[in-house]
């Protein structure tokens, strides 16, 4: 009998250690979940990136510098506050991701808007997931978003610049084709007779306009006659009395006779000194004679009216 308050003191003593022991691990437990906490809240709240982290009532756990940078929070205490008292102005599909992520699901959009009520629109890069606690259920969600509003609205504005220079360009090539078109005006100045007045330098561009215009006019006027009038090109070389020559080789083909008239002493006597030969070519010396020419050749003439008759005067 003696033995037996030995023993149960011992027992004591032995549940005590263990109590202590376990005492001592549950303590070590506690201070490596702070310590991971700690270091959870320092990872979170330095990241570079947006992030926030709300239990399952949307009221903020942790959020990063960055987020508080993002959003203009700096001097506000968020920590426990409702997500939608602090963004009054959210929008209610928002509100519908956030209660399907609290039931599991994992969203997220890129270059999605978000109207603010003064007005203004922010553009976001954003991703809602749920977190989970130790037990398996969901704790609540975790935000990583990107405001690319500054990246949206310069984009847009290169669009805008790419429209205005697009519309400028094709104004300019509008303007460049009329002034191409009065470059070379075919003009009818009787019945089977058009007239192609040239005016300026004559490369090899234009002279593909030249020919293209003579021959769109002899067929829209069914012309037989046209006559090019070169009375104001400034320089005539070897290069433009060739597209000249094909030019009414052309004309030929569908059946129009060219003339070539305006050739100025100066410029026959350039021509002479290179050894242009246009003897497969009419020429005369000014419109008028080519047009002389050219009713000469299709039978016709002009002829002066003879005034009417004055009216008897009534006394």
């Amino acid at each position: 009998m003696s033995d037996a308050p030995e023993t149960e003191i011992e027992q004591l003593r032995s549940r005590i250690a263990e109590l202590e022991q376990q005492m001592q691990r549950y303590a070590t437990i506690e201070e490596e979940l702070r310590a991971s906490e700690e270091r959870l809240r320092f990872f979170v709240e330095n990241t570079p990136a947006a992030v926030a982290m709300l239990d399952s009532d949307m009221r903020y756990i942790l959020a990063s510098q960055r987020w508080i940078r993002d959003y203009h929070l700096e001097g506000q205490e968020i920590i426990g506050r409702s997500h939608y008292e602090i963004f009054p102005d959210l929008p209610e599909r928002w509100k519908e991701v956030h209660r399907r992520a609290l039931a599991g699901a994992f969203e997220e959009a890129e270059e999605d808007p978000w109207p603010r009520d003064d007005g203004s629109t922010e553009w976001l890069n954003w991703k809602c997931y749920p977190w989970f606690k130790g037990d398996g259920s969901i704790g609540g969600i975790v935000f990583f978003t990107e405001v690319i509003t500054k990246r949206v609205l310069e984009r847009m504005e290169l669009e805008r610049s790419r429209e205005q220079l697009r519309a400028t360009v094709e104004e300019q090539e509008r303007l460049i084709e009329a002034i191409r078109e009065m470059s070379t005006p075919v003009v009818p100045i009787y019945d089977e007779i058009i007239v192609l007045p040239l005016v300026g330098s004559i490369d090899s561009r234009r002279s593909a306009q030249i020919m293209e215009a003579l021959l769109s006019g002899i067929q829209h006027y069914a012309a037989e006659i046209a006559i090019i009038d070169i009375t104001g090109v400034s320089v005539v070389d070897t290069s433009v009395a060739n597209h000249l020559i094909q030019t009414t080789r052309a004309a030929s083909l569908l059946g129009a006779h060219c003339v070539l008239v305006g050739i100025s002493a100066e410029v026959a006597q350039a021509m002479v000194h290179l050894g242009i030969d246009l003897s497969t070519v009419v020429t005369r010396s000014n419109l008028q004679a080519g047009i002389e020419y050219a009713l000469d050749r299709l039978g016709k003439q002009i002829t002066t009216r003879s005034p009417a008759p004055a009216l008897d005067t009534l006394v």
